[in-house]
């Protein structure tokens, strides 16, 4: 005699949601500005804005980015500010940091939008 194994969650009216199908495809990437930098450690501000302007911004088209800068330079808020300037246009979604702060603000935009009604007055689990 076998007993029959029998799967009670599927069985349940519990209501899966699986945040895995929610995330959004696309490119991670980290658009470091240290290149930018004289011998990766000085913004000099001309040859910045120099670097900006012949940037082809248009590479970045439906990406998510992160800028930061891989050495140990003083960076000036305005750099950061100037590159998402010209990242924001093309990029779905641009943050100074690295890529764990990408995915977290990515991850917290879904939730943020995500319509919960249908969730009302049911038992629901989520899977990653």
């Amino acid at each position: 005699m076998t007993d029959e194994i029998v799967n009670r969650i599927a069985k349940s009216k519990l209501v899966t949601i699986d945040l895995e199908e929610l995330f959004p495809k696309g490119g991670r990437l980290v658009f470091d500005i240290s290149k930018w930098l004289y011998e990766g450690l000085i913004l000099k501000e001309k040859d910045f804005r120099d670097s900006i302007k012949q940037q082809t911004w248009q590479n970045y088209k439906d990406s998510y980015i992160a800028i930061s800068c891989s050495t140990d330079a003083i960076i000036p808020s305005w750099a950061y500010l100037l590159v998402s300037s010209n990242l924001t246009p093309y990029a779905k979604t641009v943050v100074v940091g690295d890529l764990n702060l990408l995915e977290t603000v990515i991850f917290t935009k879904i939730i943020d939008n995500l319509d919960i009604s249908f969730y009302k007055n049911k038992s629901v689990i989520t899977c990653f």
